[in-house]
């Protein structure tokens, strides 16, 4: 079965990338063969590694211009026709409306990955998909309030899973935190970094590792200065593969305004770590329901973050049996072994609806 992925663009530092490289992985093995479309939209620097040589094309689906965009649709049809595609998988909500409305000239279903919750939209509502996959309930009970798409499966994130979780050296990470986000408003480092200072106010001494990339770093190293934890916060930068920051971790933070299934999460799940969560949309979904430390916070509180640091750090034992626990409960829903062949199905089901 052959699928045309499409996506605005494929910016290594995007959690939709890193899903849609995932989802590529874990459905190799299901007889899937993937060819992927940018539309080259914005500046962020994409990562196209991964994607099989002669697999991509860069289409002008999301430009203003009518000739540009005309031309692109005429392309994006006969890439269509002479690969076989069966099917057009979507992970964004304007190229889904452009492609709904294309799909009597284009002659293939279309799926829409949700990975957001989003408010009402006139527009999305009128030309919203048939068919869709939702990364979380979250995101499913979001699509189907805002939209008139019924048929919703709920597929999360694709992630290698060890058999058993990975050992933890309490002795060399119990004073260390990690958090993997783009440097952004909505995930939050601003209130993380508050939180941080109250904790070295508390007397504890812990070290803050910031992985990732964006607009906000430079204000957020200068904060961390003026707060005297400059020491103590450690920017890391973009890293490829972050498993060794996991590693190096007794568990990770994740304090966005929303989400749709940080991924950063599972990725930390099966590196055997738990994660401290806002009770966002989509972050919310990522708790165990057996969880015993606190977890769950409103989000933008400093002082509720702050005191939820000091409980995990004052035992570090009861974090990693917390991360044994985060690692049973997503290895169940979101190990690449059992969504490969989740979207393997999906994409089947689509394709004969």
């Amino acid at each position: 079965m052959n699928i045309c992925v499409i996506n605005p663009n494929y910016y290594r530092s995007s959690g939709v990338t890193m899903a849609i490289r995932r989802i590529h992985e874990a459905v190799q093995p299901c007889g899937i063969e993937n060819h992927f479309v940018s539309c080259r939209y914005g500046d962020e620097e994409e990562d196209l590694s991964w994607i099989p040589p002669g697999r991509i094309e860069h289409l002008g689906l999301m430009s203003g211009h009518p000739g540009v965009f005309w031309r692109s649709v005429m392309r994006l049809k006969r890439l269509l026709d002479e690969r076989g595609i069966d099917l057009i998988h979507v992970h964004h909500r304007r190229l889904s409306m452009v492609l709904t409305v294309l799909s009597p000239l284009l002659r293939r279903p279309v799926l829409y990955s949700g990975n957001l919750t989003y408010g009402f939209s006139p527009a999305f509502w009128l030309f919203s998909p048939r068919r869709a996959i939702a990364v979380t309930d979250s995101v499913k009970q979001n699509i189907v309030a805002t939209t008139r798409t019924r048929d919703v499966e709920v597929l999360g994130n694709p992630t290698p899973f060890p058999e058993q979780p990975p050992a933890i050296d309490i002795a060399a990470v119990r004073k260390r935190a990690v958090c993997v986000a783009r440097f952004v408003p909505v995930k939050g480092h601003d209130t993380l970094i508050d939180a941080w200072a109250l904790l070295r106010d508390r007397g504890i001494d812990a070290e803050l590792v910031l992985v990732g990339e964006g607009p906000l770093r430079a204000a957020l190293e200068e904060k961390c200065r003026k707060l005297g934890i400059a020491d103590r916060v450690v920017f890391r930068g973009y890293v490829a593969d972050v498993r060794s920051e996991y590693a190096r971790s007794l568990f990770a933070i994740l304090v966005s305004s929303i989400e749709g299934q940080g991924i950063v999460t599972i990725e930390a799940a099966a590196a055997g770590r738990a994660s401290l969560l806002t009770d966002v949309d989509g972050s919310r979904d990522c708790l165990p329901p057996d969880r015993t430390l606190p977890n769950g916070l409103p989000y933008g509180d400093a002082v509720a973050l702050s005191g939820a640091l000091a409980s995990w750090f004052a035992d570090p034992e009861a974090v990693a049996e917390e991360g044994r626990r985060f690692f049973s409960f997503h290895q169940q829903l979101n190990s690449s072994k059992v969504l490969g062949l989740g979207y393997a199905a999906a994409y089947r089901r689509s394709r004969q609806r």
